[in-house]
Formats: C-alpha cells, structure tokens, sequence
C-alpha cells in the first residue's frame, strides 16, 4: 500500500480524537503527509430576505477562532502522540460539508481518508444526515472509519456512581 497523503476531518467531536490518532499513526507509519480539515460555518446573514446584513469584523473573529481551535487541536493531539509527522491544516469555510471534504480529496490527490464516527440519536440522523456514508460513497480514495462508543461510555459511568 502507498500512502503519501492522509487526511482527516474534524468537527472537534469526542470521536475525532480517536480519527486524528489514528491518521497520526498511519502517517507516521508510512511517512505520509497529514491532512487535518476543518470545515466551519459562519454566521448566517441578518435579514436575509431585505439584501442581507454582514458584519466584518465577526465573520474576521470567526474565521479566526476557526483557526485557533484546530491549531490547539492538532497541537494537542501531536503532543500526547509524541509522533514526528508532517502536518498541514485545512480550514474551509463552506455550508455543505461533504462538498468541502470531497473538493479537498480531490484536490489534494489524498489517498487515504479517516472518518471518526460515534452513535447518534434518531434526532441527530434526522437533523444532520449520515454524512459519514456520503463521504464513504463519494470518496475517490480508501476510507478508514474509527468508531468511538459514547452512550456505552456515558451508561457505564452511570451504573459506577
């Protein structure tokens, strides 16, 4: 298997934590490039329906608190993984975030996307979809998914106290 280029998105949920370590590794591994997106929304416009109000300076503060927190985030993430990997960060500011991570695959030609996924509500796959299947289905490259157990996780924790 040849693997240049790695990349996994983040939404900064518990279950990235196990997809970036796990992308860290395989890239360490290989002596891959890392790729970690980030894909975030700004603020929707004020009075859309009357031409739209934007304000600059919180659309500047939101892209840059976008920034900050995948820097911190990765930089975490390296540190408690004590691995020397070449990492790049990716920070896309778009609505639909399947279109954004598929652009990217493409665009950076990455071999190898990994997906962190945990168990969701019937009203979480109601309002936000199954995105991590459209990125399996639309993905030109392999796909890992690691999955992260949180209601397991919270029910045990209940039972202990």
């Amino acid at each position: 298997m040849d693997l240049n280029r790695i990349l996994v998105p983040v939404s900064f949920a518990p279950s990235c934590k196990k997809a970036i370590r796990t992308a860290a590794t395989l890239a360490s591994a290989f002596e891959a490039k890392l790729y970690v997106m980030n894909v975030y929304r700004t603020p929707p416009l004020l009075f859309h329906s009357v031409g739209g109000i934007l304000f600059p300076k919180d659309l500047e503060r939101e892209r840059a608190e976008a920034i900050k927190k995948l820097d911190a985030f990765v930089n975490k993430e390296m540190r408690l993984l004590k691995v020397s990997v070449d990492v790049e960060e990716i920070n896309v500011e778009d609505e639909d975030a399947v279109k954004a991570i598929l652009r990217v695959v493409k665009h950076e030609k990455i071999d190898l996307m990994v997906l962190g996924h945990h168990e969701e509500t019937q009203l979480e796959r109601f309002l936000f979809g199954r995105n991590i299947a459209k990125l399996v289905d639309g993905a030109p490259c392999d796909v890992i998914v690691t999955r992260t157990s949180l209601y397991e996780k919270q029910a045990g924790a209940a039972k202990a106290a």
